[in-house]
């Protein structure tokens, strides 16, 4: 199926639309979204940066931030390396330096499943897809609760991963 097919059949998916404009192709991401592996790979440091970290860790700092500072935040998971990471905005990795993340801007690119889409991956798995009202995670709010959560387990202080 062409990327056009693929972008009308997909009309009302706004965060698969919102995903795609980040490449400087977007047909090319629904094209691989229509292919055999059903993944894309989409450049970060265009529309959004990104802060990844180790699975447990987001899941201590999304306890500690709350649920309703997740709604409507996208968050993307490698479920075969225990990887997630949090969407920020563009420009954000220039300056990212807490201990126990990595910084993914421009230059990175992270494989990702089609928002909403009927296939899912272990490799770019929506744990929060991407919709009609996202937002980005305020770096300096995530900054806050990495450390804070960094204070109850030290194991995240020094690591990266």
């Amino acid at each position: 199926m062409t990327g056009e097919l693929a972008r009308r059949r997909d009309a009302a998916n706004v965060g698969a639309h919102w995903i795609a404009s980040a490449h400087h192709t977007p047909d090319a991401v629904w094209e691989e979204w229509d292919g055999a592996l059903g993944v894309a790979l989409v450049p970060a440091g265009r529309e959004w940066d990104a802060v990844a970290m180790p699975y447990d860790r987001l899941l201590a700092v999304m306890g500690d931030m709350g649920p309703l500072a997740w709604k409507h935040r996208p968050v993307l998971a490698d479920l075969s390396s225990g990887r997630t990471y949090v969407f920020v905005p563009q420009g954000t990795a220039e300056t990212w330096q807490e201990p126990g993340t990595t910084p993914i801007g421009d230059g990175f690119w992270l494989v990702m499943s089609q928002p909403g889409g009927v296939r899912e991956s272990r490799v770019g798995h929506w744990m929060n897809p991407p919709g009609l009202l996202t937002s980005l995670a305020d770096p300096a709010d995530l900054k806050a609760s990495l450390r804070r959560t960094a204070s109850d387990d030290h194991s995240y202080s020094e690591e990266g991963f």
